[in-house]
């Protein structure tokens, strides 16, 4: 099955358009299938690492201008009343480069995270070189963990990759979903106390 939607186009750029797409949706999932797809051979390894980049950067950046957004339009910026967004635009207004590192290292945070960066006025110049930096050591050490992984053992996942891919999926969502309600939870005690 994998071998058919990979065949369905034999040119490069179908592959990284799938890459960067999938960085919106699972950024952690697409670094790691991007490796294994150069791994596999599919795709060059620097052609998987530069897409993976390039998605995380516009789904951030995206992310951040609808925070600053909200300044303009009052009905966007009641979207963005989340407890998880309004409890990092202190913290991002003091130190953003600090708080932009953590994010990028709490994968449930990310959205938040960036959004309250436009929300906080984050400069777009601190914003872009912090994200590009992060972006980089982030997806250099998963990718380069899952490519030596996926050079090692291609031949034995090749035949799993099918069954392992949505169990780690399914993982992955309840992994995050758990993070997500701990974190609220630990805000709702704050607040209570």
């Amino acid at each position: 099955m994998l071998e058919s939607l990979l065949n369905y186009s034999a040119h490069p750029a179908w592959l990284v358009l799938i890459v960067i797409v999938s960085t919106f949706m699972l950024e952690d999932l697409a670094i790691i299938g991007a490796a294994l797809l150069a791994a596999s051979g599919k795709m060059a390894p620097e052609l998987a690492f530069a897409a993976t980049c390039t998605g995380m950067f516009i789904g951030d950046t995206a992310l951040y201008l609808f925070g600053l957004w909200a300044h303009r339009w009052p009905w966007l910026a009641r979207k963005f009343e989340h407890p998880l967004i309004q409890r990092q635009v202190l913290p991002l207004q003091r130190a953003p480069w600090h708080q932009l590192a953590l994010i990028r290292c709490m994968p449930g945070l990310r959205t938040f995270g960036y959004i309250a960066c436009g929300v906080a006025r984050v400069p777009g110049s601190t914003f872009t070189v912090a994200n590009v930096v992060s972006i980089i050591v982030w997806a250099a050490a998963i990718f380069s963990v899952a490519y030596v992984f996926g050079k090692q053992f291609a031949d034995s996942m090749q035949q799993w990759l099918w069954w392992l891919l949505p169990v780690a999926l399914v993982l992955f969502i309840l992994g995050q979903r758990k993070l997500r309600q701990n974190l609220e939870a630990e805000m709702e005690a704050s607040s209570n106390a």
